[in-house]
């Protein structure tokens, strides 16, 4: 671990209102895996983890701190350039085949309600020029895997019509933009969303694109699990009204091409051609329907 203790020991104790002492720290794997995870032991018999970060996951984590509702996600208790300490939620990774809590959908749908009309702080927004930003990043990494056509593909997105219609026009809210499965931990307390360190200000169907993803050891055209309905329900009762269902398709439609494209340069580095040429299918085919949805939208 590279953040000194006496960097964070001093802020967790003016939290705590007390002299804090460790008594015992671990390397922490599974749902809190990342570089520079430790789960430390305080001498008044708690634990807490301490995460190198960026201010992104800072910021993400004072965001959802202000979220009414039953809302499940790391409490965070001091942070500082490169670090955050949190309080450790004991428990264990989702085990596979497992469906996802309620409480998991209820948290985005809570958070996606109460940051749509706002703007939180310190975070990127995915407009267009992070899009053309991505699609170009993604399309090097496949030039560099050999799957040159896939990246000439890939790259022509960043200046995609369809794209630039669809950030202009879908709202935004605060996304944890990579809650997989492997970021849902299950303890005594119920299931908490980890690793926020991704955040963004996005269009809220990202989250639920990512979350109910098919298994990432196979092809990314199989079928993924549906949404379940209590995280619209939850959404539309904070937001007070449905959304529209052509804006629902129009989101849907550009959260699976998202989620897929900001995988890409992961999985050309580290996944089989196979499963690369899957995803650029997919994210292809829900640029095809997101034209469909405009196309739609316009009609009305």
């Amino acid at each position: 671990m590279t953040v000194p203790d006496e960097l964070w020991l001093g802020p967790l104790g003016k939290r705590l209102r007390r002299e804090v002492r460790i008594s015992g720290r671990e390397t922490l794997a599974g749902g809190y895996a990342s570089p520079g995870v430790e789960r430390i032991d305080l001498d008044d018999g708690s634990s807490v983890v301490l995460k190198e970060s960026g201010p992104e996951e800072a910021a993400a984590l004072r965001a959802v701190g202000v979220v009414n509702g039953p809302v499940r996600v790391p409490r965070m208790l001091a942070s500082g350039e490169g670090w955050v300490v949190l309080a450790h939620e004991p428990g264990s990774p989702l085990r596979a085949g497992e469906p996802v809590p309620d409480e998991v959908w209820r948290t985005l749908a809570l958070v996606h309600a109460h940051w749509r009309k706002n703007r939180p702080r310190g975070l990127p927004v995915v407009d267009l020029g992070w899009w053309a930003g991505l699609c170009g990043f993604a399309s090097l990494a496949l030039e560099g895997a050999g799957m040159g056509a896939a990246g000439e593909v890939v790259g022509s997105w960043a200046e995609d019509g369809r794209a630039a219609i669809a950030l202009a026009a879908l709202p935004r809210t605060l996304c944890h933009a990579d809650a997989h499965r492997g970021n849902v931990h299950v303890g005594p307390e119920g299931a908490v969303l980890l690793d926020w360190g991704n955040a963004r200000v996005a269009p809220g169907s990202l989250d639920g694109a990512v979350l109910a993803a098919p298994s990432p050891d196979g092809p990314a055209d199989a079928p993924a699990d549906p949404v379940p309905d209590v995280y619209r329900e939850t959404l539309h009762a904070a937001l007070g009204a449905p959304d529209p269902p052509l804006m629902i398709a129009m989101e849907t439609a550009w959260a699976r091409a998202q989620a897929h494209v900001q995988y890409l340069s992961f999985a050309a580095d580290h996944q089989s051609p196979e499963r690369v040429a899957s995803m650029v299918a997919v994210a292809s085919a829900a640029l095809d329907e997101l034209g469909e949805a405009i196309v739609s939208a316009r009609r009305d």
